[in-house]
């Protein structure tokens, strides 16, 4: 499937692939490249639950509150990727155990 994440992205202005599907483990990036500063970094990690129809985005139970589901649309977030990375620089990088 192919989605378009928020303006600032890493992954640009065009539509890119998005592999992840139900029960993948992921980062999901909210805010980070379009931040200016630090402390506002805002990025969590979760599993997928459910991805809804005509690439608006996804349902995901996040680690740190694993009784509740949340939404999260393609076109206000940065990037997801898989859930053993956190955004570092102009990319990511592995998280520490």
């Amino acid at each position: 499937m192919k989605v378009k994440y928020k303006d600032g992205s890493i992954y640009g202005p065009g539509l890119t692939d998005f592999p992840y599907q139900e029960g993948d483990y992921v980062t999901i990036v909210v805010r980070y490249w379009t931040n200016k500063e630090v402390e506002d970094d805002l990025y969590y990690h979760g599993h997928i639950t459910q991805l809804e129809d005509e690439r608006v985005g996804f349902w995901a139970v996040l680690d740190d509150d694993p009784d509740q589901e949340e939404f999260f649309n393609f076109g206000d977030i940065e990037a997801v990727f898989d859930g053993d990375k956190i955004p570092f620089l102009g990319g990511w990088t592995k998280r520490k155990e």
